[in-house]
């Protein structure tokens, strides 16, 4: 399973331990579930105010908790066409700040605990809950069977593994001074909107420690994970480019209204004529799909460039042709920058010219 870590807040001095720890937790429920290796999870680290921010926005709960948990593997979920298949799970949204305090307080630390919040919020992703006693139990059976192949299990801490491992024990229990662990002063706080996870076209999970509720995409927008998303599916279909003279390798995806996910890539051929961008493979891949002009909601391109990918022309009149109405240029990087068909485009050329 490929985990993508970030770390998104500045009030808790995460030790690199404890990151390990909780990529071996959570490599240890995949293990268990058997999952792919193109299965894809997202974890974030934030503050208590961005993820306060997020439960009163998707369940209405105006405080912090510890954990949520946004699903994205749903009949609902938009497909990939056209390129290499991986399968995204959802999205892992810890507090760093509430892990310190819960770790504290249930004498553990925090190291311990945030593993426990990914293995929780992982469990939730693969359809576990906790909202009657029955469930509870079953989850808290699964937790238990991942922790402790990494010997953090309650049953490893109540017998005190430390004597047995006492290197391992460490790194997993023992903080620094609680003082030093988080950070004082002023602080930026790390935006919401940036941490916002990705939301199906009906419905999507979303779990915590205490519940769950059924959310919406949010005023029917893509948000920024959602271009995220298509960067990296480009990326992704921009390994299989084909470019024998050039070596430049180009990515493509396009985000229909329906919630389907084309991509491209570059194709070059011995008559340089007939090389074909990864922008128009990625258009015409949905064509051939039945996609019609007005249907695409949004095209990103990515390359290895310093600057960010810029269309060229035959491309920006195939998407004039499309009516494509936001174009997101990017490189390898993670450079980006998002601009309309007028500003790619002006006095563009297209069908409805015709009439």
């Amino acid at each position: 399973m490929k985990i993508i870590f970030s770390d998104d807040q500045d009030e808790v001095k995460v030790p690199k331990e404890a990151v390990a720890l909780l990529k071996q937790g959570l490599q240890a429920v995949a293990r268990l579930h058997k999952l792919s290796a193109k299965t894809e999870v997202s974890v974030s680290l934030v503050n208590d105010e961005v993820i306060h921010v997020l439960n009163k926005d998707y369940r209405g709960i105006d405080r912090p908790t510890d954990v949520l948990s946004f699903a994205l593997d749903e009949a609902e979920e938009p497909q990939e066409i056209g390129g290499p298949e991986t399968h995204l799970l959802g999205d892992i949204i810890i507090s760093a700040e509430t892990a310190v305090r819960q770790g504290r307080e249930y004498g553990h630390g925090f190291n311990r605990e945030l593993v426990y919040l990914g293995v929780h919020s992982l469990l939730h992703l693969l359809g576990y809950d906790h909202m009657n006693k029955e469930d509870k139990a079953v989850m808290r059976q699964e937790e238990e069977k991942a922790l402790q192949i990494i010997h953090l299990s309650q049953a490893d801490l109540d017998r005190s593994t430390g004597k047995e491992d006492p290197d391992h024990f460490a790194l997993a229990v023992v903080d620094a001074d609680p003082e030093q662990s988080v950070k004082r002063g002023k602080q930026k706080v790390t935006s919401a909107e940036k941490i916002k996870p990705v939301k199906n076209r009906k419905k999507s999970d979303i779990n915590d420690m205490e519940g769950e509720k059924t959310m919406g995409r949010k005023n029917g927008k893509a948000t920024d994970k959602t271009i995220k998303k298509l960067f990296k599916k480009a990326l992704k279909t921009r390994e299989n480019a084909y470019v024998p003279f050039s070596k430049f390798k180009v990515g493509a995806a396009v985000l229909t209204k329906s919630g389907d996910i084309f991509t491209g890539c570059n194709v070059e051929n011995s008559s340089f004529g007939l090389t074909v961008c990864a922008e128009r493979v990625a258009m015409f891949n949905a064509a051939a799909a039945g996609v019609r002009p007005g249907e695409i909601t949004m095209l990103l391109v990515a390359a290895d460039t310093e600057d960010v990918t810029s269309p060229c022309g035959a491309c920006r009149q195939v998407m004039a042709e499309f009516e494509i109405p936001v174009i997101v240029m990017a490189n390898v990087r993670g450079d980006m920058k998002t601009v309309s068909l007028e500003e790619l485009l002006p006095f563009s050329f297209k069908a409805a010219d015709f009439t």
